[in-house]
C-alpha cells in the first residue's frame, strides 16, 4: 500500500513535489503551467475540498464553462498521474489534495506558534521557533499566472506574516541577549517592508546592543527621510524617543 502521508509539496520558491518514495516530480510531468497552478491551488486548500467552480474561475476565467470543465479534468488527470491518484480525491463539488505535507501550511503554523509564544512571554521559544519556521521560506510564493488576484493575495499574506514574525523574533532576541540574531531578524524584516517602523526600531536597538551606535543612528535618519519623502510624515514618538536615547549614548 502506498504511504499517502509521504507526499511533500513546496510552494515557497520554485514548485517542488517529492513523492512518498522520495522521488522528485520532474517539471515535464506536469505537462502544462496551468496544471502546476491547479496543484498549487489544491495544496493551498490545506486538505479541504476546493470547489470546481472556484478552480475554473481562477484558472480558466476567459473560456466557456464546458471548455473550463474539460481543462480541469485534463489537468487533474495530469496531476494524478504525476503524484499518484490516491492524493487527488474527487468530491461532488470539487477536488482535494490528500495526505500531503505543504510548506506554506507548516510556515503559517510556525508563525502562529511564534505569536503564541510572544503573547505568553516565552522570548527564548520565539527565537527558536522563528529560526525553524523561517528556514521553510525558500522564496516568495509564485504561480504561472503570477499577477492573478489569488496568487497576489497568497503571496502578500505570506510576506506580511513573515515580516511580522521576524519583527517579533528580533524583539525576543534582544530580550534574551542575542543582539546578532536580532540584527539578522530585523534586517530581513526591513528588507521585506521598508515602511515597517517596528522593524526599523528593532534594527536600531540591535545595532546599539552591538555597540554600533553610528549604524543605529543612520538607520533612523534613512527611515525618517523615507517617511518624509513617501508619506510626508514623521516617525512615531516611540521611535523619536529611541533616537534621542541613542544620541545621548553617542555623546558619552
Amino acid at each position: 500500500m502506498n504511504d499517502v502521508s509521504g507526499l511533500r509539496v513546496r510552494l515557497l520558491g520554485d514548485l517542488e513535489v517529492v513523492r512518498a518514495d522520495g522521488s522528485l516530480v520532474t517539471p515535464d510531468r506536469w505537462r502544462t503551467a496551468k496544471t502546476m497552478d491547479l496543484l498549487r491551488l489544491l495544496a493551498l486548500g490545506n486538505g479541504q475540498v476546493v470547489r470546481s467552480v472556484s478552480l475554473m474561475d481562477k484558472l480558466w476565467p476567459a473560456v466557456s464553462a464546458d471548455r473550463a470543465r474539460a481543462s480541469l479534468r485534463t489537468a487533474t488527470s495530469h496531476i494524478r498521474r504525476a503524484i499518484g491518484a490516491e492524493h487527488v480525491l474527487r468530491r461532488p463539488d470539487g477536488l482535494l489534495l490528500h495526505g500531503a505535507w505543504v510548506d506554506t501550511h507548516a510556515f503559517v503554523h510556525g508563525v502562529r506558534r511564534v505569536q503564541q509564544a510572544a503573547r505568553e512571554g516565552r522570548a527564548s521559544d520565539v527565537v527558536t521557533i522563528a529560526l525553524v519556521t523561517d528556514a521553510l521560506y525558500r522564496g516568495d510564493f509564485h504561480a504561472h499566472d503570477d499577477d492573478s488576484e489569488w496568487a497576489l493575495t497568497e503571496r502578500n499574506h505570506l510576506v506580511r506574516s513573515r515580516r511580522a514574525m521576524l519583527t517579533e523574533a528580533a524583539d525576543a532576541a534582544l530580550e534574551t541577549g542575542q543582539p546578532r540574531e536580532a540584527l539578522d531578524f530585523a534586517q530581513s524584516a526591513v528588507t521585506l517592508d521598508r515602511t515597517s517602523e517596528a522593524a526599523h526600531r528593532a534594527l536600531m536597538r540591535a545595532h546599539a546592543e552591538l555597540g554600533e551606535i553610528g549604524s543605529a543612528l543612520r538607520v533612523f535618519e534613512s527611515y525618517r527621510a523615507q517617511l518624509a519623502d513617501e508619506l510626508g510624515a514623521d516617525p512615531s514618538q516611540q521611535t523619536l524617543d529611541l533616537h534621542l536615547q541613542l544620541l545621548r549614548a553617542s555623546r558619552r
